[in-house]
């Protein structure tokens, strides 16, 4: 064993213990490397370690969807915003928040003492626990000033975070309207009146609504609703339990009502938990009682709330950025072939030649504008997609690329598109299980530095290179490695992550200067942490079988830098060659690992030279 894995590792078990040890991988790829060469096992173990010490991943919140307060010990309120007090109306109901609170280690409560005595969910926090947390400003000066102890969040959907969801869905603005009405009431009757339909035009329209957002019934509608108005995040792992402690529920209890909420009967509820259809009714009820709803939907809006604070509370790294002017358009489509939704972001226009994006598994459907405006201005239509597991698309317990190919079809279907380009930055046995089994959709493509068996990969060196090594060849660190870098991963962690896996070339750090690029850049990587479903599926699965050749790829184009620090073309070229016969070779001298972005107009040319 060499000083240098032992140096590596000390440091690394000591980074942990005081915040994320990720940046240590690109400061020191040297001695990550001969941490995983010469101790994986002790490397695997304190990265198990630092996985566990959080619960949550990256959270993008929608600006205007919270509201917050700051409380001193006993939980006398010192100041809060406009939406804070109008919420909650009536006396302080603080004390009960931050009772047994602890410094290090957020608290989710409830309360029922809302304007309407409906319960809501609040977190609190100190100001070392809250200073990522959308706080108003005055609230965070009063922490800052030591003016009060604590701060409290409320979750309280504006008209932003409604209009997010809506779209999400592709609903119109009425029936927008009508959703966040019955959300927030909890009564299709009374939702009705609040908007100005009728009952029985409330009736028809939600029949409709369910059957575009895919959903089961109306308690689905509002969960999956609730959630998408307040950004991109995960609840942890622990929140059914935090659901029965909240409510003085059994284990049992909290997970029925957590299947009610989301979409299913109470019969079908019962059989998925394991208990007796009397045992469901009789602990339903008690649920209902404890939560102080009366309906179904209400309980989901409450479980959303629930999932939603959780999330908030335990996530590593909190951003607003959904909403914001750069943000993506977000689509989520019912699989026709399986239960859950796939996240697309679909560009526009309409008329131009469909290009679909896909990525690596280590980033996400966010694209570059740069990209997406050349795309667009040489008539085509980008359209960029979360893999299952990844981001906001459902997970399948499934092989990843049979999974992909059948999303693909789905996407389509939804988007009334019969055939399409790919434009492949990565997952190239996702892209080729896809191109092999929808050899009528799939005209052909770009694949840009397509990744390769890791038999291939001579390189383990580098920051990437000795990732390639630990994963590839200790797959029990796998899982481990996934947690850490979803649970441990800020903006400023990632930026160094990518600018780690560049040292060293120019044109490729220029596109981290440019900051629409690199916020695109650090927004589909925290969308591929959010989940690690995807990332472990698709990395264990990709040393047991190559990329599915094609009989005839004449019409794709494979593109590399050849001055890319990532990636060697020439090791590689005799495998590509193989799996795609009369394949385009195109190769750009100065060219680093981002062409999509320093060679946007090449790459647009290139698909330009596919026949669709």
């Amino acid at each position: 064993m060499s000083s240098r894995a032992s140096a590596f590792l000390d440091r690394f078990r000591a980074t942990e213990l005081v915040g994320s040890p990720l940046h240590l991988f690109a400061e020191d790829p040297d001695g990550f490397g001969a941490a995983t060469a010469e101790m994986p096992e002790a490397f695997a173990h304190a990265i198990d370690v630092a996985s566990a010490r959080s619960t949550g991943s990256a959270a993008d919140l929608v600006s205007g969807s919270f509201a917050s307060a700051a409380c001193d010990k006993s939980g006398t309120i010192q100041v809060a915003d406009t939406r804070f007090l109008a919420w909650l109306q009536g006396p302080d109901p603080l004390s009960a928040v931050v009772r047994g609170i602890r410094p290090d280690k957020p608290q989710v409560s409830m309360i029922a003492d809302d304007a309407t005595g409906r319960p809501i969910a609040l977190a609190a926090g100190s100001r070392a626990i809250t200073r990522n947390w959308p706080l108003d400003a005055a609230v965070r000066t009063a922490l800052d000033t030591n003016r009060a102890d604590y701060a409290v969040i409320a979750f309280k959907p504006g008209e932003t975070g409604w209009q997010r969801a809506g779209q999400a869905f592709g609903l119109a603005p009425s029936e927008t309207r009508l959703t966040a009405a019955l959300a927030r009431i909890g009564d299709l009757k009374q939702a009705s009146v609040a908007v100005g339909m009728t009952y029985e035009t409330a009736r028809t329209t939600i029949g409709g609504i369910l059957k575009k957002t895919g959903s089961r019934r109306q308690t689905d509608l509002v969960r999956a609703m609730v959630r998408l108005a307040a950004g991109d995040l995960c609840a942890p792992d622990s929140v059914a339990t935090l659901f029965a402690e909240l409510f003085g529920l059994t284990i049992s209890q909290a997970q029925l009502a957590r299947a009610l909420a989301f979409g299913a009967t109470r019969d079908q509820a019962a059989d998925l938990i394991g208990v007796s259809v009397n045992r469901a009714k009789s602990d339903l009820k008690a649920a209902f009682t404890a939560c102080g709803v009366a309906n179904a939907v209400d309980l989901s809006r409450i479980v959303a709330e629930v999932d939603v604070l959780a999330g908030l509370a335990t996530a590593c790294h909190v951003e607003i950025t959904i909403g914001d002017a750069h943000a993506e358009p977000l689509q989520l489509i019912q699989r026709g072939w399986a239960d859950g939704k796939i996240s697309v972001s679909d560009f526009g226009p309409r008329g131009a030649i469909p290009v679909l994006i896909t990525n690596s598994s280590l980033m996400g459907r966010s694209i570059s504008p740069r990209l997406v405006a050349t795309l667009q201005r040489e008539g085509f239509r980008p359209i960029s997609f979360d893999r299952a597991g990844f981001g906001l698309t459902d997970a399948i317990d499934a092989n990843p690329w049979t999974t992909a190919s059948r999303d693909v079809e789905c996407l389509l279907d939804a988007l009334g598109i019969d055939r399409a380009l790919i434009l492949s930055r990565g997952g190239s046995h996702a892209v080729m299980a896809t191109a092999a089994a929808l050899p009528a959709r799939i005209a052909g493509g770009v694949m840009l530095a397509p990744d390769s068996p890791a038999r291939f990969d001579g390189r383990r060196r580098g920051m990437i290179g000795h990732g390639r090594a630990l994963l590839f060849d200790n797959a029990f660190v796998v899982e481990s490695f996934a947690k850490l870098l979803g649970r441990r991963s800020s903006s400023q962690q990632i930026e160094k992550l990518l600018r780690g896996s560049i040292s060293g070339s120019a044109i490729d750090l220029a596109v981290l200067d440019d900051p629409a690029e690199r916020n695109a850049l650090i927004r589909a990587s925290r969308q591929a942490a959010m989940t690690q479903t995807g990332f472990v599926r698709e990395i264990l699965a990709m040393p047991k079988a190559d990329p599915q050749a094609l009989p005839d790829a004449s019409n794709w184009t494979l593109m590399h830098g050849g001055a890319s620090p990532m990636y060697r073309y020439h090791e590689v070229c005799d495998f590509w060659r193989a799996t795609l016969p009369g394949v385009r070779e195109v190769c750009i001298p100065e060219g680093g690992h981002y062409l999509h972005v320093t060679h946007a107009n090449e790459v647009a040319s290139a698909l330009q030279g596919c026949a669709i």
